[in-house]
């Protein structure tokens, strides 16, 4: 991805064609700058910082270095993706490439400035001009609109008349913030230095979470936040108790993740619009809050904060999450106070993705499927990751837990309890199994035999080839590391685990039986009336299914007892753009003709087998086991 800086106006074409002239300068012979530098190892090499100053650090040098006296002052040119900048980075301090030392705006000024704004300017921004959502919809986005705290042009207008936005009723009553919160929980503490809030902290498994939902409204720095964001119902009262209302692209401060754009802007911590040390829920980060709480919505939301239907919140967790509602652009109207909570998560895709806690379903899931302009809340995770062991009740306050700093996080975050670490680790030595070997590529898989019929005894992995393309381009290993391949088996699509594009996601589909899909000859996938026999062989307990390896997560504890040896394991799917639930559930698809997908599914946080018959908000990846003829 291109990263650069838009200069605009009179000072902007004189400063971009000084950056020409010392690009012109510069980048012609690299050996005019300094012709011993190679000779000691950098790239470039300076008896004084002048010269450094006056090299530019941009696209053409990241990841260059450069020394300033005898290998005592080193740096590298950097892209600061916080402040969308480049930078040479040096152990000790930071130059801009104009030579002055490069300070975040956070000063004491700067948040005078932005207090005495608020919502004010903001709002009056949105109340300008009449609004049309059509021209904010179709807008263009491009690499050169790449925007964060350091530099920013808004090329979309963004106004519109607060009058013909629908209020939106709430269902509850709050008179403080504090009435959001658990008085059993013992609660840290952190202070927003931009504009001096105070906001209320908790560990939810081994991460520091804000209790409370973001309220800060921008400054000079964060002009996308000024700009796209607001109170329910335009109420400051409302944002001083639930919190802020953030647009994706101001909550991520880029302008990447505006609606419809693919939201990519690096794999590493997000920080977006929460203070420094804090950044936004990553996928991992979303995920892991929904495998502990998933089903238990009472576990994180607030006592007070939902309508009367919903029942009182136990909040044990001291989340606090109230139902707080959003901004849904899609019928131009404030919404669903008091029903349902939002929370948005940094997760690509050109999909609005967030954390939503809907008292309708009493659940929290990570909405997938496509949405419409919406302005939802943010929560802000601390950076630090706390070393402490991993459990539901995990629960303690992040006021007095040492932590050690990390910046990255990956999907090792959220390890299996037992993971598979060797193919075949997932069998039970006391059954005797046969074998079976897919002529197509040679695989050869465990196979058992259970009620007269014989089972592949593992997830099939067959990449497709010539005579089956659809599972050459429709089927993928889990987060696409091949390893997960050989140890979980692959994921497929339906089409491409039932062989046919009759069978795409949302397509009606009435395949013969048996039907071999993406199956070996000789072998084909479970019909409808297999899958229930499979699931109806449970008798007092779905462990007997489950392989003793290959199960779990930092919330729970799973080892199977493979009575049958079919030995399922956890492998997880795909749901639209984002994996899900590895050592929580296992999907197999089966052979049920209708528009919807339908499979053989595995849920151990249920404690439950199923044959899924509902409807899927999106296209799913799961695995095959195919059943001999």
């Amino acid at each position: 991805m291109k990263k650069e800086r838009v200069i605009l106006g009179v000072y902007g074409h004189v400063l971009a064609w000084m950056a020409c002239a010392f690009l012109f300068w510069g980048c012609g012979d690299d050996d005019s700058f300094s012709p011993v530098a190679r000779d000691r190892g950098y790239d470039y090499a300076y008896t004084t910082a002048d010269g450094l100053s006056k090299t530019p650090c941009n696209d053409m040098r990241e990841g260059r270095d450069a020394v300033i006296g005898r290998d005592k002052d080193h740096y590298e040119c950097r892209f600061d993706r916080i402040d969308s900048v480049y930078i040479w980075v040096g152990y000790d301090d930071t130059l801009t490439a104009e030579g002055r030392e490069f300070k975040r705006s956070e000063s004491s000024s700067s948040e005078e400035s932005s207090s005495s704004k608020g919502d004010g300017d903001s709002e009056a921004a949105m109340t300008s001009s009449s609004y049309s959502s059509s021209s904010y919809f179709s807008s263009s986005y491009s690499s050169s609109s790449r925007y964060s705290s350091s530099s920013f042009y808004l090329d979309t207008a963004w106004s519109f008349n607060k009058s013909s936005v629908g209020q939106g009723s709430i269902t509850f009553t709050l008179t403080t913030k504090d009435e959001l919160l658990n008085p059993d929980v013992e609660y840290g503490v952190m202070t927003d230095e931009r504009d001096g809030q105070v906001y209320r902290t908790v560990i939810v498994g081994n991460r520091v979470w804000m209790a409370e939902n973001l309220n800060f409204a921008g400054n000079d720095d964060y002009p996308l936040v000024l700009e796209r964001s607001t109170c329910f119902n335009f109420d400051d009262d409302n944002c001083a108790l639930l919190g802020r209302l953030y647009s994706r692209e101001a909550a991520m401060d880029n302008i990447y993740c505006m609606l419809g754009a693919p939201c990519d802007i690096g794999d590493t911590l997000v920080r977006g619009v929460c203070p420094k040390g804090w950044h936004i829920p990553s996928s991992d980060e979303a995920s892991a809050l929904t495998y502990a709480f998933g089903d238990d919505l009472d576990g994180v939301r607030s006592v007070k904060g939902w309508g009367t239907s919903y029942g009182v919140g136990t909040n044990t967790s001291g989340f606090s999450m109230p139902a707080s509602g959003c901004l849904d652009f899609d019928d131009y109207n404030f919404k669903n106070a008091g029903k349902t909570g939002y929370v948005w998560a940094y997760i690509k895709g050109s999909s609005m993705r967030y954390l939503i806690f809907r008292g309708s379903d009493h659940d929290v899931i990570i909405h997938s499927g496509y949405t419409d302009n919406i302005f939802v809340s943010v929560r802000c995770i601390s950076d630090d990751t706390l070393n402490i062991a991993l459990s539901s009740s995990s629960i303690r306050s992040s006021s007095s837990v040492s932590s050690s700093s990390s910046s990255s996080l990956s999907s090792s975050s959220i390890g299996l309890t037992s993971p598979i670490t060797e193919k075949g680790e997932q069998f039970n030595p006391d059954i005797e199994y046969g074998t079976m070997t897919d002529p197509r590529d040679g695989m050869t898989y465990k196979t058992v035999e259970v009620n007269g019929r014989t089972w592949m005894a593992e997830n099939l992995n067959f990449a497709g080839d010539e005579d089956f393309p659809l599972q050459k381009q429709y089927s993928l290993c889990y987060e696409d590391k091949d390893e997960n391949c050989e140890l979980y088996g692959r994921l497929y699509s339906r089409e491409a685990a039932m062989n046919s594009t009759a069978c795409a996601y949302n397509t009606s589909c009435s395949p013969a039986d048996p039907l071999q899909g993406a199956c070996p000859t000789g072998w084909h996938i479970p019909s409808e009336s297999e899958a229930t026999e499979l699931k109806d062989l449970v008798s007092t307990s779905f462990l007997e299914l489950l392989s003793a390896k290959g199960w779990g997560n930092d919330t729970l504890v799973v080892a199977g007892e493979d009575t049958y040896g079919l030995s399922f394991i956890g492998s997880g799917y795909k749901l639209g753009d984002i994996f899900k639930n590895m050592g929580v559930n296992a999907f197999m698809w089966a052979n049920i003709a209708g528009n919807t997908q339908r499979y053989f599914g595995i849920n151990v946080e249920k404690k439950e087998v199923f044959v899924h018959s509902g409807y899927n908000s999106n296209i799913i990846y799961a695995n095959v086991r195919c059943v001999k003829d």
